[in-house]
């Protein structure tokens, strides 16, 4: 579970944590109690200990500290009751703000208690034969809880509302349910909600619980359990394979096995996830059973030794290394992609690749991928600590099969990007004082953000820099390993991080959190301002200044996650507060928040006009509907289609009118019949509330937005076949 996976299981953990409230935490963990209650054949569950059991832990955490700062909480709570606002303004109906704010409402409550949400196998006439179900443990929040869902059903209404028999339970139902069958309903503390569920299997240990916890999640370590996971992929397979034959639809499974093997996903056995929280960091660990030998994709993966980190500069704020056969993963997918399509697919695959190469002037699979041999070390500098290279940026290293192979070969790819570029990448290369070769790429757009990736074959590796300071700087770094210059290695930071590493290493990485988090804060300030009058341009007033964390950030240890396997399958272990990775994200989308902002208001009408064009797509298909029952003729006018179409009325209605528009959404043009010109208009857009155009609907039932201009030249042509005199069109502004 690495990479974007890790970053969104972190920012999830995270999210879970954010509203807590008092309580004591248990010694054993609130969802592994869950498991005693959820049904047999369980094939896969999401579950969490709930806020009130993770308060006290969370509020030693980095990230509790930061929710508890009175600057954090005014800051959140400013952009909240502003979206609040915005949202109950914009759409005209304060309602609607009521109601996003009873949701957040009603999921923080939810979110107090442990619940799990799962499938299990059942037993069913229709459709998979797997059951849905939610189990929340209320606690001494019973009263709370069944006060939220007595409300949720007066919305509903009590008319809407039936009673059902499951196994020896009655449980409330929808009367209406007979396409997805639904139920929920009390067991003791327990609220249960089941799909699909006519046995009542997800109810089955409610009112007598297992002895003892299942050991679904005993795979990897446990610490509270503020998020937990687990799949059984063979199981659901099963539940696939079995759905399909019962639709006769086990014919379309075959290629999406034959892809399974060869890639060797179909080896998966379970896979289990646990983030928890112990001490100050949150801590995630992870499974999935890949037993030996391994297939596919996963023989691709190579182990690593950490000392390989020795070429990674002291000042580094990031670090990793894994080793990965791409030449493995380009033979697996194209066994898998002949496996599936041998005589379709593969043919124009390879004719494809064939093709691009000769334009290139490369081979992919014996030139680029069979130079690498791998693995690679990648690591960043800050921004700040080095004259040369004041922004920072990244190195990476790469280990080579053939050094001479992967410089012709990327020479030869610079030389075609360059030609087509036009004037856009400029390639070159220089010689160093020590004979080295040093080719650049470089680009007007990235170089304005002082990117210019740079590269040097140095022996068997091959060094990487987003520009040319750091990557003359990485040759330094990997000349002098080894030879008494301090290293990633020797720092304290990583040390302690990496004190309990496992043997049969596939990836390491590390952050000092500390740097990485002012880091990421530093252009985060910098590019508030812009997304601030970006959001002001849209209506929207966001705090003018960030919270300072200054006095929070200085407790951040350093963040540790690695990868191993073991004869039963991968492992994967992190260690840190999880706010390092996540303000990525944040950092990214503020920037851009201030370069989008300003065409939000844009964005929303373009939105609008797909939504009317989307109408009137909608009036063309109910006017075919009504000329079939009506000897060919077309309506009257739109709101027959309404009473004899069945057209929904809120077609008849654009949300581009603006709310002061004393006039129809639509125009139409009676008197037509499905056997005259396809290319007359039928419909369009009240051109009075119009300005760059109007959405126009054609007799063959097509859609188009079309220019004042063009729409006014179709229009005329219309009704000169019409035999009509074309009303006056005026658009606004006109």
């Amino acid at each position: 579970m690495n990479g974007l996976r890790r970053l969104s299981w972190i920012c999830l953990s995270l999210l879970v944590v954010a509203g807590f409230v008092v309580t004591d935490v248990a010694a054993a963990s609130a969802v592994e109690e869950l498991t005693r209650v959820m049904p047999d054949d369980t094939v896969y569950f999401i579950a969490t200990s709930g806020c009130d059991a993770l308060k006290d832990e969370c509020a030693k955490t980095i990230f509790g500290r930061m929710c508890s700062d009175p600057q954090v909480t005014s800051f959140v709570t400013q952009i909240k009751n502003e979206l609040m606002t915005k949202v109950g303004h914009e759409d005209e109906r304060a309602e609607v703000a009521q109601m996003v704010q009873m949701a957040m409402g009603y999921g923080q409550l939810l979110l107090k208690r442990p619940i799990l949400i799962g499938a299990a196998r059942a037993e069913t006439v229709e459709g998979p034969p797997a059951c849905f179900f939610g189990i929340l443990d209320a606690g001494d929040r019973k009263p709370e809880l069944e006060a939220a869902l007595a409300q949720v059903e007066a919305m509903i209404g009590e008319d809407e509302i039936g009673q059902i028999d499951v196994g020896a339970l009655k449980m409330h139902s929808l009367k209406d349910n007979d396409d997805v069958p639904l139920y929920w309903g009390w067991v003791g503390n327990y609220l249960i909600v089941g799909v699909n569920d006519q046995q009542g299997v997800a109810t089955k240990y409610l009112a007598s619980p297992r002895a003892t916890p299942t050991d679904h999640l005993t795979k990897v370590p446990g610490h509270g359990d503020v998020l937990a996971v687990y799949e059984d992929l063979q199981q659901i397979w099963q539940i696939v394979q079995s759905f399909a034959f019962r639709e006769g639809g086990q014919d379309d499974l075959i290629p999406i096995k034959l892809a399974l093997d060869e890639l060797g996903v179909s080896k998966i056995g379970t896979i289990v996830g646990r983030v928890g929280i112990s001490g100050t960091d949150l801590v995630s660990d992870s499974f999935a059973q890949v037993p030996e030998p391994r297939t596919g994709l996963f023989a691709a993966f190579k182990p690593v030794d950490p000392a390989i980190l020795g070429v990674v500069d002291a000042q580094a704020v990031t670090a990793g290394v894994v080793n990965v056969d791409l030449g493995h993963v380009y033979d697996t997918v194209m066994k898998t992609i002949k496996a599936v399509s041998p005589d379709e697919g593969y043919p124009e695959v390879q004719e494809g690749l064939a093709g691009l190469e000769s334009e290139v002037g490369i081979q992919l699979r014996d030139g680029l991928l069979k130079s690498l041999a791998g693995p690679v070390v990648l690591y960043s500098l800050p921004a700040g600590r080095m004259p040369e290279a004041p922004m920072g940026g990244l190195v990476a290293m790469l280990k080579l099969s053939d050094a001479a192979l992967f410089e012709k070969t990327v020479a030869t790819l610079g030389a075609f990007v360059s030609e087509k570029a036009e004037g856009m990448l400029q390639v070159g290369s220089q010689t160093d004082e020590q004979g080295r070769t040093i080719h650049v790429w470089a680009s007007p757009v990235l170089a304005f953000a002082q990117v210019m990736p740079t590269w040097s074959v140095v022996g068997d590796q091959v060094v990487i820099g987003s520009n040319t300071a750091l990557c003359t700087m990485g040759i330094r770094r990997l000349a002098s390993a080894g030879q008494g210059a301090s290293s990633l290695l020797d720092t304290e930071g990583y040390k302690k991080a990496t004190a309990d590493l496992p043997a049969n290493l596939l990836s390491l990485s590390y952050i000092d959190s500390q740097a990485q988090f002012t880091q990421m804060m530093m252009q985060l300030q910098q590019v508030w301002p812009l997304a601030t009058m970006g959001a002001m341009k849209a209506g929207i007033k966001l705090p003018v200044m960030l919270p300072n964390l200054g006095a929070i950030i200085k407790d951040m240890q350093p963040a540790c996650e690695y990868g191993y396997a073991r004869p039963d399958g991968f492992y994967s272990h992190y260690r840190g507060t999880g706010l390092e990775v996540s303000l990525r994200g944040v950092a990214g989308g503020a920037l851009a928040a201030g370069v989008l902002m300003p065409s939000l208001a844009r964005t929303r009408q373009l939105a609008f006009r797909m939504t009317s064009g989307t109408n009137l797509s909608s009036i063309g298909k109910a006017c075919l509907i009504y000329a079939n029952d009506h000897e060919d003729e077309l309506p009257p006018n739109l709101e027959a289609l309404v009473t004899e179409a069945e057209l929904p009325a809120q077609c008849l209605e654009s949300k581009r009118k603006p709310a002061d528009f004393d006039g129809p959404s639509y125009v139409y043009i009676a008197g037509q019949t499905t056997a005259m010109y396809p290319g007359n208009i039928v419909a369009y857009e009240d051109t009075r509330y119009c300005t760059e155009g109007v959405n126009v609907l054609f007799l063959d039932s097509h859609v188009e937005f079309m220019k004042p201009g063009q729409f006014r030249q179709e229009l005329k042509a219309t009704y000169e076949r019409l035999g009509r005199e074309m009303p006056e069109i005026r658009f606004r502004d006109e």
